[in-house]
């Protein structure tokens, strides 16, 4: 996995998609965990020792998976490479540039 992002402005994307990580996985667990689960019922308290209930409070499963779909629609629709080959190309022919800010030599892959 490898994680890009711009340290001008601040902009990043998803990890870019290869044959070990393809984020619609963790959408695909979410959904195994919640719906294999019994004590999950789409409509009754979200029960989870996790930090997600932590940081979110007493939510329903609807709401959880609601907002996790959310989620997932934003990384997708923020990619602007969806591999880091696809990066290495456009960086290389001196077009790949930063959606936010623009710039093209600020970039930084984790």
């Amino acid at each position: 996995m490898a994680y890009l992002h711009c340290h001008k402005c601040g902009w990043s994307q998803d990890d870019f998609y290869d044959t070990s990580y393809n984020p619609a996985k963790y959408l695909m667990d979410w959904n195994e965990y919640l719906f294999g689960n019994k004590h999950h019922k789409l409509d009754t308290p979200f029960t989870d020792d996790s930090e997600f209930i932590k940081e979110n409070g007493n939510i329903t499963t609807r709401e959880v998976l609601a907002r996790e779909y959310e989620k997932f629609a934003k990384r997708i629709r923020n990619m602007m490479w969806v591999t880091q080959e696809d990066f290495n190309r456009d960086y290389k022919a001196g077009i790949a540039k930063c959606p936010k800010c623009g710039c093209s030599n600020e970039f930084d892959i984790d």
